[in-house]
């Protein structure tokens, strides 16, 4: 998993962030909820990082020059933006969540073909 691409995560990037929430005892869920384009979290590393920032918690923030395009005309099949470091990783739960703590984690409701009478 480690020093394949970065990961994609919802974070708006606010470099005190964790600073600020250490002052607040534990907290459960962290996040700072995204307000701007770019300054968006990426974690883990990638192959283009040195080997002691290829772990979970290193973490970057996008920048404009990363939707930088193909400038061919016309453009490649091949074509990839300049974030070839980055990635996302598809997540599929174990088990389908009930409607208790689909309520909890604020998820929508269960569809009508998968409730149990």
């Amino acid at each position: 998993m480690h020093g394949g691409v970065a990961e994609w995560v919802l974070d708006q990037y606010e470099p005190d962030f964790y600073a600020g929430l250490a002052k607040k005892g534990t907290v459960t869920e962290p996040l700072a909820m995204p307000t701007k384009v770019y300054g968006r979290v990426v974690r883990g590393g990638s192959w283009e990082e040195d080997p002691a920032h290829a772990r979970s918690a290193a973490r970057e923030f996008s920048i404009p020059d990363w939707k930088m395009q193909d400038p061919q005309i016309p453009q490649s099949i091949w074509y990839l933006t300049d974030a070839k470091h980055v990635g996302f990783r598809v997540v599929r739960p174990l088990r389908v969540a009930d409607q208790a703590e689909r309520d909890r984690l604020n998820l929508e409701p269960l569809p009508k073909d998968l409730i149990k009478e």
